[in-house]
């Protein structure tokens, strides 16, 4: 098989010569929540390796440092890590009209908490498990929330930022 790699261990291993499309991502600013290093590295890699540019790229490795880029760069499609741990904050995190709210304690709790902030973001969840018995369950139902299951896979990767960027905010979501 002719074709070229798109990642490191646990990522797409082999592709077609050419990188499979993102579709209306491109150009996106795209935010990675994940609290392991070598996680967020390879899914900047990947994106990388996908056509999506430095500058439209941010990582994060906690709820705290998602929750300060999220404010400062208004990201137009958030990936979260939904095993994402979160250390305790000593100080909560204020919601746009100035009241305070307790840090999410783990990535479905974070996407929760971007969604109410900006109903306009797309959010794709990427989860080793099936991200379904979650409180995201619902809103992963009416396709409001996309899922990604690892390993992850180049041609999964684009065909769900595709599909995430393309669509409007709201239920209709494809999954």
């Amino acid at each position: 098989m002719s074709g070229r790699a798109y990642g490191g261990p646990g990522v797409a291993k082999v592709a077609n010569d050419a990188p499979p499309d993102i579709g209306a991502a491109r150009g996106k600013r795209i935010l990675i929540v994940d609290d392991s290093p070598s996680a967020r590295r390879l899914l900047q890699g990947l994106l990388l390796r996908l056509g999506v540019t430095l500058p439209d790229l941010r990582l994060a490795a906690d709820v705290p440092e998602a929750l300060q880029v999220f404010t400062r760069w208004n990201p137009e499609i958030a990936i979260i890590d939904i095993e994402l741990r979160s250390r305790p904050a000593a100080v909560p995190a204020p919601e746009p009209d100035g009241t305070a709210r307790p840090y999410a304690t783990n990535g479905a709790e974070l996407a929760l908490q971007l969604l109410q902030r900006d109903p306009q973001l797309k959010v794709v969840i990427s989860s080793a498990s099936e991200p379904d018995g979650t409180v995201l369950g619902p809103l992963l139902k009416k396709g409001r929330v996309l899922a990604m299951m690892k390993p992850l896979l180049a041609a999964k990767v684009a065909e769900t930022l595709a599909a995430a960027a393309a669509a409007p905010p709201g239920p209709t979501v494809v999954r």
